[in-house]
């Protein structure tokens, strides 16, 4: 396969530049494909584009959008139309035009999906007209495609006032999408998704939303709050597009950010993507070398690929916040294949999963090459080191950056030991009540929902008292020090134990039959008995009862029977396991 592209300025060039094209294309190839990448947002302009386009290639598929900037070779610019040629050798190519307009999202999803049943179906590339609810849906329709199907495109850009539009054949759509499907045995595709954004701050759950990209609440609080209350950025600055940090949303273990683009004046936010009520979001920060590094790692492994042509598709927001140095992110992956692409305002790729995801703040290459490794001209390109030579202005951004990450870093693991401290018991290093009570709650709802035997053992020191009176509070304090430990080394890494107070513990365990509860208290007791021993020469020893958490869920009734068979093995002669007679 090979790929040509071109700069189109207006109109009038129109006929030099397929001059030019006529000179360089194959002069055979089973499919042309043409991708334009327009800056322009002039509708009839545009038509009349795809028209001459039809015209002097017949048979081509020709597919496009308005962008907000547009990439060739490594650079980008602005007000331009790119005219992007694959020429493919043993793939064929196919376009499918939707007018949500005419077609709801979930028919026209269910009409493509029937029609890329076919195996040799490589890759799906879809541009899609507005970021609004119909494209929500038929994206979030398309799961089902086969796993092998690779995913890739986005949301048209515009660079003012004027619309959006996606480009399918000689049809301008304002609100509709164009997939477009390569087939071939011969083809393959890599795509691969790079970000660079850092998770800030604390975290938040989503209260509210209204439908899937309008978050009400944070937390019970109006949205918006957490911009005004740790960025100081009013409801204006929301709506007048100055935002460059996204929530980020952790979804089936990827990182998502999601970019506020208008806030109403109740404080609720529009953002670009979806979110689910009930998830947990943070406020996220640009780190430019970050960034750059995740792109040029995006570059190392599509060097491997081998690659004969690379689409980039790059996030506005990417364009606004490295400025000067938007070209640094760009000219790596020129060096191993010709390189075309756009910014958009919103990429579309797709996970682990198969779901089809609605990214904000990345960059989505889509890398192709139709044979075996090895073929490409990408083959014999040797690494070349990087060199990275920020403007002043971005590495100020740099500096705090990482002021940034490194105090958010030990704030964090302050935080963790702050945490961990509020859960734990100082001298004996188990859980403490309150953390045991809630472990505890937990494990009850767990029973009641399946069909396991929840067990607990409490633990009381015999004679704990005279040991401390006798011997003094170290010597107490040694012997619960020594008691945790036989306890610790006794249970399973599911199993939870906790100081009760005083000289009492206490003991989780999630399905175990109340048989095998009394041999865990056994084998503490034995091991308590022969273990320690106190200034005098005698042994600590406790006293232990053994229940089962009752059928009837009866969450007092279950400490009742703990408490009453504890306090049978005092009355019997201590050092010893009772196990809970149940009514």
């Amino acid at each position: 396969m090979k790929q040509f592209s071109f700069y189109l300025k207006d109109m009038s060039g129109f006929d030099a530049w397929a001059r030019r094209l006529y000179e360089t294309c194959p002069r055979e190839a089973q499919t042309v494909f043409v991708s334009v990448f327009s800056g322009w947002t002039d509708k009839a302009a545009l038509a009349e584009l795809v028209h001459r386009l039809a015209r002097m290639l017949p048979n081509a598929v020709i597919v496009g959008c308005t962008t907000s900037g547009e990439i060739m070779s490594g650079y980008m610019s602005e007000n331009t139309a790119i005219l992007n040629f694959m020429f493919f050798e043993k793939t064929d190519v196919r376009l499918f035009a939707i007018d949500f307009s005419d077609t709801p999202p979930e028919a026209a999803a269910a009409s493509l999906l029937e029609s890329l049943r076919e195996e040799e179906v490589a890759g799906v590339g879809l541009f899609v007209a507005q970021n609004d609810e119909p494209a929500h849906s038929f994206l979030s329709q398309l799961r089902p495609l086969a796993p092998h199907i690779k995913v890739f495109g986005g949301i048209a850009g515009n660079t003012g006032e004027s619309g959006q539009y996606v480009l399918a054949g000689e049809r301008v759509l304002e609100r509709g999408a164009a997939a477009v499907c390569f087939l071939g045995r011969e083809l393959r595709i890599h795509v691969r998704t790079s970000v660079g954004w850092r998770p800030l701050g604390p975290s938040f759950r989503i209260t509210k939303m209204d439908g899937d990209n309008v978050i009400r609440e944070l937390d019970g609080n109006p949205a918006q709050n957490i911009y005004q209350k740790y960025l100081g950025l009013s409801r204006t600055d929301i709506n007048g597009g100055n935002v460059l940090f996204p929530l980020c949303v952790e979804r089936n273990g990827n990182l998502i950010m999601r970019l506020p683009i208008d806030c109403a004046e109740d404080g609720a936010l529009t953002i670009a993507g979806d979110c689910r009520e009930g998830e947990r979001v943070r406020l996220a920060y640009g780190d430019p070398s970050r960034i750059l590094d995740a792109s040029y790692n995006s570059h190392i492994d599509i060097m491997s690929f081998e690659p004969e042509a690379i689409l980039l598709i790059n996030c506005v927001t990417r364009r606004i916040f490295l400025r000067e140095d938007t070209n640094q992110e760009l000219r790596p992956f020129q060096s191993i294949a010709q390189t075309a692409g756009l910014y958009v305002n919103g990429e579309i790729g797709r996970d682990e999963d198969g779901n089809i995801l609605l990214l904000n703040m990345s960059l989505v290459t889509a890398s192709f090459r139709e044979g075996p490794q090895g073929e490409s001209p990408a083959a014999s390109i040797s690494l070349t080191p990087r060199v990275r030579q920020l403007t002043d202005i971005m590495k100020l951004v740099q500096c705090l950056a990482n002021f940034v990450t490194v105090a958010s870093a030990e704030s964090e693991i302050a935080n963790e030991q702050l945490a961990q401290l509020a859960r734990t018991d100082r001298l004996t290093g188990l859980y403490n009540r309150g953390e045991i009570e809630s472990i505890l709650r937990k494990a009850l709802l767990r029973n009641r929902k399946g069909d396991g035997v929840l067990s607990a053992i409490m633990l009381d020191l015999d004679d704990f008292k005279s040991i401390n009176d006798t011997f003094g509070h170290a010597v107490g304090d040694e012997a619960l020090r020594w008691t945790a430990k036989i306890i610790q080394s006794a249970i399973r890494g599911s199993d939870a134990a906790g100081r009760w107070g005083g000289e009492e513990f206490f003991i989780v365990l999630p399905d175990t039959t109340i048989e095998a509860a009394r041999s865990v208290a056994e084998r503490i007791r034995e091991e308590l008995d022969k273990g320690h021993t106190l200034p005098d020469g005698r042994s600590v020893t406790g006293s232990f009862g053994v229940a089962r958490f009752p059928e009837s869920g009866d969450y007092m009734k279950f400490y009742q029977y703990l408490d009453e068979a504890m306090y049978r093995a005092k009355q019997a002669g201590k050092n010893r396991v009772c196990v809970a007679e149940e009514e």
